[in-house]
């Protein structure tokens, strides 16, 4: 790779770091994200897999990166160098059987690299999403003696994962690899009660702030099988193990006048105060299995199953509403003639998928679904072996049923993959 190539890049990501930071505040707006750990992010959350309804478990090659199964970085080149990062943008329409309401939030989706160490090792490290917080709902009461009063319920933040991928070519046909994940961030979630009819009542307010900072771990296995006439057939397998997470607690209750609609706060009395309590949040153990059908550079069908035993999560020993998950997805790709000098649109690959999930949330004895239909591009930039992706993804999470809320989304992504060479010597400059 060339020194001017390499600090652009280098740049490039600092720059995203620094961005990370900023962003990361306003990466969900869901009511659903108040329960359990928040909004779960997958590691399918690269613009590529998107667009393919999120199927990645039996996806590998030698032009992307794919962190949901650790046995795909077996397959970069031995001489390569790869870069992807993402932003993603929602807009989301919440209903309910009385109104309706709009919300959008922006955030950068991922940053993964990619690299060989020896002939039969690859690594990867990168910083993702683990899951989300961020939500803002009113409930209005009715009460004899003090008149209406309304219960805000806020919260924002979320966990990332910087992880630590490597892969072994064990046989041609065979590969193994995995994840160490340092899961870190804090979410808060807060509560506060407030009477509009009455100034003799201080409004109450209820804060929990969370820190978590420990190691996951995430392991992937690809078996693959050349059928002939460039036919190729994937299968691929992941286990996600089950690991108590490490977190501290602060806990506050406060007799406050104020605070209502962003206004300012006057702490009347302090209730109840516990600055540090230690504990864990058992994140459960999940697996996976895909298959993927593909003709080498031009078509590829892929399938996704995913199931998690959220029913078995606990948080400081007490346990959630939540259901065990399941998500399938289905999507594909083609690519008319990849090598096409004439017609650039010839070029591009086409991508479409769905996909249908049991989320881990059951209120009010209804399981919260979420479907999506997805599509998107692969474009790839003149005399470079980079790609710009885009995906765009329609779909509908939850039910009006039992005064529960639908949120009707439309989700963007944008991503770029970075192909380079290293220690390839040129002839010409």
């Amino acid at each position: 790779m060339r020194i001017k190539s390499l600090s652009k890049y280098i740049l490039l990501i600092l720059l995203i770091f620094i961005g990370s930071g900023m962003l990361a505040q306003i990466g969900v707006d869901s009511p659903y994200s108040r329960f359990g750990i928040g909004q779960i992010e997958n590691n399918n959350n690269i613009a590529r897999f998107k667009a393919m309804g999120g199927v990645s478990t039996a996806l590998s090659g030698n032009r992307f990166i794919n962190p949901a199964n650790p046995a795909s970085y077996a397959a970069f080149d031995s001489l390569s160098f790869l870069f992807n990062a993402g932003l993603n943008a929602s807009s989301v329409t919440y209903r309910t059987t009385t109104q309706t309401e709009q919300g959008s939030h922006a955030t950068l989706s991922y940053i993964t690299m990619g690299f060989p160490v020896t002939r039969i090792w690859r690594s990867s490290i990168g910083l993702l999403p683990y899951s989300q917080v961020g939500y803002s709902i009113q409930v209005p009461f009715q009460n004899q003696q003090i008149g209406r009063y309304y219960k805000i319920f806020e919260g924002d933040g979320g966990l990332n994962q910087l992880y630590f991928g490597n892969a072994f070519k064990i046989h041609k046909n065979f590969s193994a690899g995995f994840n160490i994940g340092y899961i870190f961030g804090r979410s808060i979630n807060s509560m506060l009660i407030y009477s509009p009819d009455s100034a003799y009542f201080a409004n109450t307010k209820i804060e929990n702030r969370i820190q978590a900072n420990d190691f996951v771990l995430d392991y992937g296995l690809i078996y693959h099988k050349d059928l002939g006439n460039k036919l190729n057939l994937k299968l691929g397998l992941t286990y996600n193990q089950e690991m108590n997470l490490g977190v501290k607690r602060e806990y506050l209750v406060r007799s406050i006048f104020g605070g209502v609609n962003g206004g300012v706060e006057y702490t009347l009395d302090t209730i109840d105060y516990r600055p540090s309590e230690k504990g864990t949040v058992e994140l459960p153990a999940g697996v996976g299995f895909g298959f993927a059908l593909e003709k080498q550079n031009s078509w590829l069908v892929a399938m996704d199953v995913n199931w998690r035993n959220w029913k078995n999560f606990e948080a400081f020993g007490r346990s959630d509403s939540l259901v065990n998950s399941l998500n399938v997805a289905l999507g594909g790709q083609f690519t008319p003639n990849h090598t096409s000098i004439s017609g650039y649109w010839k070029r591009v690959s086409y991508r479409m998928g769905a996909r249908y999930e049991q989320t881990y949330l059951q209120l009010f004895g209804q399981q919260i679904n979420e479907f999506g239909i997805s599509f998107g591009l692969g474009l790839p930039l003149p005399r470079t072996l980079t790609t710009i992706d885009i995906s765009a993804e329609v779909g509908r999470r939850g039910t009006i049923q039992n005064n529960l809320i639908q949120e009707t989304f439309v989700n963007l992504t944008l991503g770029v993959s970075i192909y380079e060479r290293w220690f390839e010597k040129r002839r010409y400059n």
